[in-house]
């Protein structure tokens, strides 16, 4: 399965580096993940994770926190707001010392047929949550 996800985050890698939104929001990996998913770092408090299921035909892009006040301001304070600003529901999960935001989309995608339909639906997917999360303050109030 490692192949698998490497050939296709290696032709993700080569689709985002020729979207210029991508490029003005994210930096392309310069090596593609053997994992189902890729991190991108974006500041504080939180960064944005692709990923897929090979098999489900799944994508899903998540505002992850490793900063559970963060995750909590988001959560509590915003999230009727983020998700009109998306227009979707998110899976809001907290653990012990993380926490996360999921957008999840089903889609027909396989190695020999619509791979570029998940990379064009990965690529929107994630400037969307980042402009949905970016409109709000980075750091959240101390009195929360």
């Amino acid at each position: 399965m490692q192949e698998a996800y490497w050939k296709f985050w290696d032709g993700f890698n080569t689709y985002t580096l020729n979207n210029p939104s991508f490029c003005s929001e994210f930096k392309v990996h310069p090596y593609p993940s053997v994992r189902s998913y890729q991190d991108y770092s974006i500041g504080e408090p939180y960064h944005i994770v692709a990923g897929i299921d090979l098999k489900k035909h799944e994508i899903r892009v998540g505002a992850y926190f490793r900063d559970l006040d963060a995750y909590l301001f988001y959560s509590e304070m915003l999230k009727g707001r983020i998700e009109r600003k998306i227009g979707k529901k998110l899976k809001w999960t907290r653990h012990q010392t993380k926490a996360s935001a999921y957008l999840y989309d089903d889609d027909e995608f396989d190695e020999n047929h619509g791979w570029e339909n998940a990379y064009r639906s990965l690529v929107y997917d994630m400037c969307l949550m980042k402009a949905a999360f970016d409109f709000v303050p980075p750091k959240p109030p101390n009195d929360i």
